[in-house]
């Protein structure tokens, strides 16, 4: 029985985001841990828990992450 765990930067996804992420992932999971069972015999056993992390909290490069520094990257 999978256990999801995906953290996010907080205030990054809305809610319907989140949801088609909890619903995408957790289908993917499922689907590979299940073989060779079809994944609807493990879907009702799988967690998915999604962790908002505030940007003074989330670091890259040995630099905490900002709202600028993440648009830039998004930005390209």
């Amino acid at each position: 029985m999978p256990f999801i765990n995906i953290k996010v930067l907080k205030g990054t996804l809305s809610a319907e985001e989140k949801q088609e992420m909890i619903l995408r992932v957790t289908e993917a999971v499922a689907e590979i841990e299940a073989r060779p069972s079809p994944k609807e015999k493990i879907l009702p056993h799988s967690w998915c828990v999604i962790e908002e992390v505030d940007f003074e909290n989330w670091g890259i490069g040995g630099n905490a992450v900002t709202p600028e520094m993440l648009k830039a990257i998004l930005e390209g």
